[in-house]
């Protein structure tokens, strides 16, 4: 690309600002972006572009950007630095690290990451496994790996919507694609199906916008959605509305499953949902009757100890019904021709990293490859099983993003070394040691959704340059690399990973921008040659896997806490439309239109409180209290508030850590109880109580 002429415009996806796979188009005058708009030849957007997409390029200019490396010099948090060249921020980070190594062993350093933006996630996992560490963090056990092991481990894939074919119905659950994506499922294209005349079901406990433009919503309670999800699998099975050649041929454990699901009657499940017994049966009725029907299901299922269980019994319900791996029901995506995850990964090289990790004494899901925080934190603190002494962190703000935030605080803090790339610094960035200055994805070349089970990837190519000494996180990391003594694993030019990964393709990365997307033939009913990617070649509703393991190996569900006296209110959550989680509050557009952290309440529940729109309260729970400013609403139950996520003050520079702590959700869930197949917890669905402050 050649970033020296006057005036273009360049297509490419977009990225950091979400997961990304929105088409752009981005203009550029004097090497500056001047102009961002959807692409209207986008195959996944058609010329949808959200407002962070808008604000891509204020981000880019930001004057807050970081420019050039930094090592700590006053206490840590202090925000005392000094600027120092790349050859001595790395060689300081190497020496750290490998001192760490001879001393502890490997183990003792986790490789951290955030939601993967882009082919660095994948860079840092080949970095830790090359170096010999078992432990890479992540937010993934509250973060789609909830549905996509429960949907490897029932069907052998991860089943995902198919909006390319007309539907009968969109059984939109626990995902408002009008407010955040869901890795790569454009809100477009649901509004392309509904358009072509798919019916739509809401499961959510707001009432959105989706909710309003719905054949029917379902005001669920938060966190009960595995127990509506049981309740209409016994309507179904009872009633006879299975797809029974399905069942019979392709199913493992369809007795066992109805044996599970008979205590689950409409009028138990009305009570643990807060639905009625006509709307969970008029519910399972229209799914299992709709010809095809697809389930668009969302991260907001993946928040309680009940993740795992509650998806597998929504890939239990798409399989009775005959949803699986149909056109217009949930599918198997063939993957594009590029290099095989675990051979980029190195993962040979680590081949006996699950007993290693720190989270192999929880018992977790044995093919969970990243540790939970929470576990990461105990071991820091605890030296339980092993003591954990350095971490490396990019693209993540865990102070703000991971449960019980003080005790995150703390361990972060005790830590004998951390280093963070970011873009901005961040809480999380302003405790390290050394800080490292990330370009933003219109900086370098990249690709989208390498790793992932959607059967595409998409060019990110170079708009601009990075200001200052701003480097991409795939250069760091492999100069990184090559610092720590493991040059041979690694790239003198970061294109040459690009290159690596579209090998199979036959593709340069220039051809490969050229197509913009990358993706693998569609095809159908995949099963019928061989069966399912699974140990009885069927559909498992009774995985033989779990069992083995010792998980219950049949869906499942446990009520959430109860409120009580005290803790009167059920407390929940939902992404932000103008933030990307903690991301980009500095950013004046997107902050103008969300200037402050803001928690719903029913207009009857703030009578009974006494507060109004606009007033600061305190919200409470056993682990901590923070304040935010009132919305009243009637969107959402008289019992339930919903809290703003991932606040903090980038323009509180005088303040410890930006103030971090005073509206941040987080302060106020716990690690415990967490789910024990994935280590998920309570991050939302958790008692509180809101206080008038006087």
């Amino acid at each position: 690309m050649d970033l020296s002429s006057p005036s273009q415009t360049i297509p490419t996806s977009c990225a950091r600002l979400d997961h990304g796979g929105c088409g752009l188009l981005v203009t550029t005058e004097n090497g500056k972006i001047t102009r961002i708009q959807g692409d209207p030849e986008s195959p996944l957007s058609r010329g949808y572009i959200c407002p962070k997409g808008l604000a891509g390029a204020a981000r880019n200019t930001h004057p807050d950007r970081l420019t050039t490396p930094l090592i700590r010099e006053g206490a840590r948090g202090a925000g005392r630095w000094r600027a120092v060249s790349w050859e001595e921020a790395l060689g300081y980070t190497a020496d750290r690290l490998n001192q760490i190594r001879r001393e502890t062993g490997p183990q003792a350093v986790v490789f951290a990451q955030g939601a993967p933006k882009g082919l660095e996630h994948f860079v840092l996992i080949r970095l830790a496994n090359v170096f010999g560490s078992p432990n890479v963090c992540g937010p993934q056990h509250v973060c789609h790996m909830p549905r996509e092991l429960a949907g490897v481990l029932t069907g052998g894939f991860f089943p995902v919507p198919d909006y390319d074919t007309p539907t009968s119905l969109v059984l939109n659950w626990g995902s408002n694609l009008l407010r955040s994506n869901e890795e790569g499922i454009i809100s477009s294209r649901l509004v392309r199906s509904l358009k072509g005349g798919a019916d739509l079901i809401v499961v959510d406990p707001r009432k959105n916008h989706l909710a309003d433009i719905s054949q029917s919503h379902l005001q669920i309670r938060p966190g009960s959605d595995g127990a509506l999800a049981l309740g209409m699998l016994r309507v179904i099975i009872e009633e006879g509305l299975y797809d029974r050649e399905f069942v019979e041929k392709w199913t493992l454990g369809f007795a066992e499953l109805r044996d599970r699901v008979r205590p689950y009657t409409p009028e138990m499940t009305a009570e643990l949902t807060w639905l009625t017994p006509q709307e969970i049966i008029q519910t399972a009725w229209t799914y299992a009757t709709s010809k095809p029907a697809l389930m668009q299901w969302g991260n907001a299922l993946e928040h309680t100890p009940n993740a795992f269980q509650a998806c597998r019994a929504l890939l239990c319900l798409m399989a009775v019904t005959g949803n699986l791996d149909v056109p217009g029901g949930n599918i198997m995506p063939a993957m594009p021709p590029v290099a095989r995850l675990a051979d980029f990964v190195k993962a040979a090289l680590l081949p006996d990293k699950a007993q290693k990790m720190i989270s192999r004494s929880h018992r977790l899901l044995p093919n969970f490859m990243v540790v939970p925080p929470p576990l990461v934190l105990q071991a820091i603190r605890s030296g339980d099983p092993y003591p954990v002494r350095a971490m490396y962190v990019q693209v993540y703000n865990p102070l703000l993003t991971c449960s019980q935030s003080r005790e995150t605080a703390e361990a972060l803090k005790s830590l004998d070394f951390l280093a963070a790339a970011d873009i901005f610094m961040t809480p999380t960035a302003a405790l390290a040691d050394v800080v490292l200055p990330a370009a933003t994805a219109y900086e370098f070349d990249d690709m989208g959704h390498f790793g992932l089970a959607h059967g595409w990837v998409a060019a990110r190519p170079q708009i601009v340059s990075p200001p200052g000494r701003a480097w991409p996180d795939i250069q760091i990391l492999s100069a990184l690399g090559q610092a720590l003594g493991h040059g041979e694993h690694f790239w003198p030019d970061y294109h040459q990973a690009l290159e690596e990964v579209l090998g199979p393709s036959g593709l340069t990365y220039n051809q490969f921008q050229g197509k913009k997307i990358l993706t693998g033939p569609k095809e159908y009913g995949q099963y019928r040659d061989g069966g399912f990617k699974t140990p009885s070649g069927q559909v498992e509703l009774f995985s033989s896997r779990l069992e083995k393991w010792g998980f219950d190996p049949l869906p499942g569900f446990s009520p959430a806490p109860e409120p009580s006296l005290h803790f009167p209110l059920l407390a929940t959550s939902r992404k932000n439309a103008h933030y990307f989680h903690s991301a980009y509050r500095q950013i004046e557009a997107l902050r103008k239109k969300h200037p402050e952290p803001l928690v719903e309440i029913h207009p009857r529940t703030a009578q009974l409180l006494g507060v109004a729109t606009g007033e600061e309260v305190a919200i409470v729970t056993p682990t901590g209290r923070i304040r935010q400013q009132v919305r009243i609403t009637e969107a959402i139950d008289p019992r339930v508030v919903y809290i703003d996520y991932g606040w903090w003050f980038p323009e509180k520079i005088n303040e410890e850590l930006f103030g971090w702590d005073q509206s941040n959700i987080n302060v106020l869930t716990a690690h415990e109880p967490m789910g024990k197949e994935m280590g998920t917890p309570y991050l939302r669905a958790f008692p509180c109580r809101v206080e008038k402050i006087r």
